[in-house]
């Protein structure tokens, strides 16, 4: 009876170690999903914003966007936080509603902050 016991509770306890290997297994390969989808989209949002050299002539500045991917793949914009009003605006009309072509990121959302630089030639930098 006694080996019985030590045979059900080894089994139990090799099943809930397999079970919780498992679960690790599996949350790393979503956050290395997760990552990868974040500079993807990153990549995209740069696409779209470029630099727009009419309201910024020159100088740096970064804004704070709250986005959203729905099932479609069109992003909407759920906040920018900027202190240039025209900034705002330009990052609304060229992000909020807008198509993301061959890409699946539906279900993605988040806060990015996006650096524009002075020279127009660089690239945008991505916090997030």
């Amino acid at each position: 009876m006694k080996n019985i016991a030590i045979i059900i509770a080894s089994i139990f306890l090799l099943g809930t170690t397999s079970a919780f290997a498992a679960k690790r297994a599996t949350t790393k390969t979503s956050h290395k999903k997760s990552a990868a989808s974040k500079v993807e989209l990153a990549e995209k949002i740069s696409n779209m914003l470029g630099y727009p050299s009419y309201i910024l002539d020159g100088t740096s500045e970064a804004v704070m966007i709250s986005y959203s991917v729905d099932e479609n793949n069109i992003i909407h914009v759920g906040e920018i936080s900027s202190s240039n009003i025209a900034l705002k605006q330009y990052v609304l009309e060229h992000l909020d509603g807008k198509k993301m072509k061959r890409t699946h990121m539906e279900g993605q959302n988040g806060v990015m902050k996006v650096h524009f630089n002075g020279n127009k030639n660089e690239k945008l930098h991505f916090q997030y």
